[in-house]
């Protein structure tokens, strides 16, 4: 499925048995190899993408948060799922999981320009240390309504 970062929450909950997503964003595992994405397509999917794959099953196996190298985070009144996906293309693939809001203690973004830096703080102390594009402060902001109720 391919979903502009407007459209990405809309064509999200057409794919939930009914769950509403009320706010979704796409976001990357960023590495030290990651400056490669901005050499041709190619130093993308052939340098920066399988090094960002490595460090997502890594925090995966740390965290139990279901990651790749490049995901969806959607965020719903009980969970924030995860799909995979591929930002450049504007892609969402499989839905690799969700993670009850019970077990995540914050969804913090930093300021940036393009890609903005977040950290989602589970509610055992682990945490992971992502880039997400725009609509990521709406996903921090629903996350915050709903842990305020």
């Amino acid at each position: 499925m391919h979903a502009k970062d407007a459209d990405l929450a809309e064509a999200l909950t057409k794919r939930l048995d009914g769950e509403t997503i009320a706010a979704a964003a796409y976001a990357r595992v960023d590495t030290a190899l990651g400056p490669a994405r901005m050499l041709t397509p190619l130093g993308n999917y052939l340098i920066a993408r399988p090094a960002a794959r490595a460090a997502a099953k890594k925090m995966t196996a740390e965290t139990d948060i279901p990651l790749d190298a490049a995901v969806v985070f959607g965020i719903s009144d009980g969970a924030l799922h995860v799909w995979a996906a591929d930002p450049m293309l504007n892609r969402v693939g499989d839905h690799l999981g969700r993670i009850p809001l019970d077990r995540i203690a914050s969804i913090r973004v930093a300021s940036g320009k393009t890609w903005q830096p977040v950290t989602i703080g589970m509610a055992d102390g682990k945490s992971v240390e992502l880039e997400g594009r725009g609509p990521i402060h709406a996903v921090a902001a629903e996350f915050d309504k709903r842990k305020a109720a």
